[in-house]
């Protein structure tokens, strides 16, 4: 494995592999050796990666004025080089892979003796990170999430604070269970795969099992709770402002009196892939409103989405998107739905296309 001393070329022959996706796990960890080995090496590396996030996830963005960004000499590295993979960048729309592994190496910033100081992990809009805990746990942050722990995580215990989506790979160890807090949840697992989404502005918390056995635990709710999940069954908590005035159904209490309806729904799914195919940078979409999806399109493409006509927002979707960009997605919706767009500087407007409702109206009523 290469160690921090090596020629500034090999650094950003790293570097360039690590946000195009294509660089090993070794490679990695040289990389990481090299970025904490100075905080001038730190701060190159994050002048390119920025410059490198701006450029994929705006489709006009000019290559060559992310280069010039970059300070005068900072690079060895041939400027035609670098233009070139800033240009491969840009023509990327969808999310792309960020190596989270380098976060947990400097995210708390500088090296600190507490080790109960928090290392954070963020996976910005129209990104999708992937990083191993120490333990050998792997995690799929989503776009527009976080996770944090402490630095001491897997010496006394297991515990991660999740803001948004993530897919868990728990290592087995029987002695100290995987937790995640998710909003007023605890979720404990061991050797398991589950899928947590629980974005602050979202009004459930929905965790989904794939294999393994996971226990939700609600003591800190509202109406505290107690449930023992299995593989397949998916299962959708309303927090507390959301759950107020709707109907709740009633689950299993453990520890707490079972006659009280918990703001809980659980369900068996066929399909947990439908809900974690993101990590593997799909989306599938099952029965969603136009609402509903623009959320996604969201934090997916990194975007604000307007809706000029709120009739748009009613119609729905189903299918299955594979390596699409923002506007092919579009085009995909407009199959389904009588929409026009506009993408301007990040915002895409969506309007009632008068014409193509005209036409699908007749279209159904021939049937």
């Amino acid at each position: 494995m290469m160690g921090s001393n090596y020629t500034q070329e090999q650094a950003d022959d790293l570097i360039a592999r690590f946000l195009s996706g294509n660089i090993s796990t070794e490679e990695q960890v040289a990389l990481i050796h090299w970025i904490n080995a100075s905080e001038e090496n730190q701060a190159y590396f994050l002048e390119l990666r920025d410059a490198w996030q701006a450029t994929a996830q705006e489709g006009n963005y000019d290559a060559n004025a992310a280069w010039d960004r970059l300070q005068p000499g900072a690079a060895p590295l041939s400027i035609n080089k670098w233009r070139y993979y800033f240009r491969v960048a840009a023509s990327y729309t969808l999310p792309f892979l960020i190596g989270g592994g380098l976060v947990y190496a400097w995210a708390s910033g500088k090296k600190d003796s507490n080790s109960d100081a928090l290392v954070t992990v963020t996976s910005p809009k129209g990104a999708t990170t992937k990083i191993e805990l120490s333990d050998g746990t792997e995690v799929w942050l989503n776009a527009g999430s976080k996770l944090q722990y402490a630095q001491s995580y897997n010496l006394r215990g297991r515990e991660v604070k999740l803001e948004g989506e993530a897919f868990f790979k728990v290592h087995t160890n029987a002695q100290k269970p995987f937790t995640v807090k998710a909003s007023d949840l605890r979720i404990l697992a061991l050797g398991t795969s589950f899928n947590v989404k629980a974005y602050p502005e979202d009004k459930t918390v929905v965790t989904t099992l794939v294999d393994g056995e996971v226990k939700i635990d609600g003591s800190k709710t509202t109406t505290p709770f107690g449930l023992m999940m299995k593989p397949h069954q998916h299962v959708v908590y309303k927090k507390p402002s959301s759950a107020n005035n709707s109907e709740q159904l009633k689950t299993p209490v453990s520890g707490g009196d079972s006659s009280t309806a918990a703001p809980v729904e659980s369900r068996e799914v066929n399909n947990t892939e439908i809900y974690t195919a993101w990590k593997d940078g799909n989306w599938i979409v099952a029965a969603q409103t136009m609402d509903e999806l623009a959320v996604t399109m969201e934090r997916r493409f990194n975007v604000k989405v307007v809706f000029k006509e709120e009739e748009l927002k009613e119609y729905s979707f189903s299918g299955t998107f594979h390596q699409e960009t923002l506007e092919q997605v579009l085009n995909i919706l407009k199959l389904t739905a009588p929409l026009k767009y506009q993408i301007d500087r990040g915002v895409v407007t969506l309007a009632l296309d008068e014409e193509l409702k005209e036409k699908y109206n007749k279209a159904f009523k021939s049937r």
